[in-house]
Order: structure tokens, then sequence, then C-alpha cells
């Protein structure tokens, strides 16, 4: 087998596990069995084994006293940590992007984000999702800074499968594309003045909605 085809069988148990853990189709704490992901995929063990490594060093997943996997949980703490952390990188990247866009990617930006108005109005989830990934995405293109963005990119989807349920109710959809527009007509501007105190909000709303969604789960532990 050559290295492309190994990567290959890889990239789809990795692809596969993550969807099931940012959908919560497996819940927190949910034991990983390498024998059954291999089974279900028709894969080896050794593939489902690389990609678990992959969402260990993500946050995603951990090792649990016997050297087996679990889908990881969240304290308090570490969605502080991580929200802590989001608000510094994503200021840095909006304001990156309000110095370096163009006109082309001006008009890609609004136009991300009123694709998520519309969805957040006709409450479709899975639509605001892709038109929230694409805002980031083409944000992050034009900060240039690749390091910065997979530091995001890791941190927030660790959070994320949190946030998203704490987000499905419609107001706060709503609530949340308004950030983004607020945020996208800044870096349009280039009104790198009013990009912190959006951020903070934006960031602020998330850790309380987070936080809440857990604590109604109860999946708190080691505090």
């Amino acid at each position: 087998m050559s290295i492309a085809d190994s990567a290959s069988r890889v990239n789809v148990a990795y692809d596969w596990l993550l969807a099931e853990i940012t959908a919560f189709r497996l819940a927190s704490g949910a034991p990983l069995s390498e024998n059954r992901i291999a089974t279900h995929l028709g894969l080896s063990r050794t593939p489902v084994r690389e990609a678990l490594q992959r969402l260990e060093t993500e946050g995603l997943v951990k090792r649990t006293d016997n050297a087996r996997f679990s889908v990881s949980t969240l304290t308090p703490r570490e969605v502080n940590d991580a929200c802590d952390l989001l608000q510094v990188l994503d200021t840095y990247i909006f304001m990156k992007a309000a110095q370096e866009h163009d006109a082309e990617v001006s008009a890609l930006i609004i136009e991300t984000v009123e694709a998520m108005v519309e969805a957040a109005a006709a409450g479709d989830r899975q639509a605001w999702s892709d038109a929230d990934l694409r805002f980031h995405r083409v944000v992050n293109q034009v900060a240039g800074n690749q390091l910065v963005s997979e530091t995001v990119k890791h941190t927030r989807r660790r959070i994320q499968r949190f946030w998203t349920r704490a987000a499905s109710a419609q107001d706060r959809l709503v609530g949340c594309s308004a950030e983004h527009m607020e945020l996208a007509e800044a870096i349009v501007a280039r009104d790198t003045d009013a990009i912190p105190p959006a951020v903070a909000k934006h960031i602020g709303h998330m850790r309380v909605s987070i936080l809440e969604k857990l604590e109604a789960a109860s999946v708190f532990f080691g505090e």
C-alpha cells in the first residue's frame, strides 16, 4: 500500500470521527472502540488509531486509564481558556483582514454573512453553519497567517460542538448573525477600532452559551 493510500484511509477515519463527534452522534465521554470503528468503515485498525491520535492532539479525543480512547468532555476552565484564546486570535485575524482585503474579498465577506442572516431567519442550522465556515475561511485566508489560522480552527472546533447545541435556538442564530454582520462591516470599512469590542461581545456570548449548555447537560468534571 502506498503512502498516499495510507493517508487516504487515515483521512476517511478522521473525517468520519470528526463528523460524528461534532454532530454529537458520539457523545462526550463515549468510549471509542478501534475494532468497531474499523469494522464500520471497512478499514484496518491502523488508520483508525492514527485518526484517533490526530483527534487527540486537537483535544476532541482523550486516552482513558487503560490506554483506550474516548470522546473528550470539557471543564469550565477549558471553555474559558479556549474563549480567551479565541478572543485574542480572532481580534488579530479580523484586524489583519481589515488591513489586507480588497474589493472582491469585501463583497465575498458581506455575501457570506448575508447568507448567515438568511439561514438564521429560516431556522436552517446547516445552511447557517456552512455560511459561518465560509466566512471564517475567507477571513483567515485574507489575514494570511497559517499558524494562527490553524490554532483558531482547532480551538474553535474543540468547543464548537457545544456551541452548536447552545446556539440551536433560532433567536440565538439571529443574534449571532448580527454579530457577524457587525464584524464584517468593520472589516470592510477598515474600522480597526470597532473590531476588538465586537469580537469581545461575540466571544462573550459564545462563552456564556457554552457554559450554560454544559451545566444543563451535567458534563462538568474535575473542578
